[in-house]
């Protein structure tokens, strides 16, 4: 197995399946704990292409990729207390959609969600931090929940492609 100490972000191990650097991170959520994977795609500057292939792999992360993950650490409750709200409120506005339970506290969420992801795919632009945050969800077991952030602010809400764009 490949691993990679950044000398900012810390240790990655390098999923072949999925073509990735992945870390693993415990948060809490909906006063559970995730054991989130984090994902970071790696780009080749060179070739203008993200990698596809495990051989060839360097370890090389872009500079908004990295500011996304650091600027998430650093934020983390902040952004978590955003997520909670948001996702309270999608919750809320869509529940009648998948005949799904009412519940009056946000902190109920946390037994309807599993396997938290964080996603960071290459730069969209200079300058924009773009993180995508996906849970599986029991009230859409078949596309779950996902919340896209740009520059740490929640841009959309919806379903896990709406976060991994």
């Amino acid at each position: 197995m490949k691993e990679l100490i950044h000398e900012l972000c810390g240790r990655f191990y390098f999923e072949e399946d999925q073509c990735v650097w992945r870390q693993d991170q415990k948060l809490i959520v909906f006063d559970k704990e995730f054991e989130a994977v984090i994902d970071i795609l790696e780009y080749d500057e060179e070739f203008d292409q993200v990698i596809e292939f495990a051989e060839d792999v360097k370890g090389h992360f872009q500079d908004e990729q990295v500011e996304a993950l650091l600027k998430f650490y650093e934020n983390k409750n902040e952004i978590i207390l955003k997520l909670e709200t948001a996702i309270f409120e999608y919750y809320q506005n869509n529940r009648n959609m998948y005949d799904a339970p009412i519940i009056k506290d946000k902190n109920e969420l946390g037994c309807f969600l599993t396997d938290m992801g964080i996603f960071i795919a290459e730069k969209e632009q200079a300058g924009l931090r773009k993180l995508g945050i996906t849970f599986e969800c029991s009230w859409d077991p078949g596309h779950g929940l996902g919340i896209l952030l740009k520059n740490e602010e929640i841009v959309a809400i919806g379903t896990i492609d709406d976060a991994i764009v």
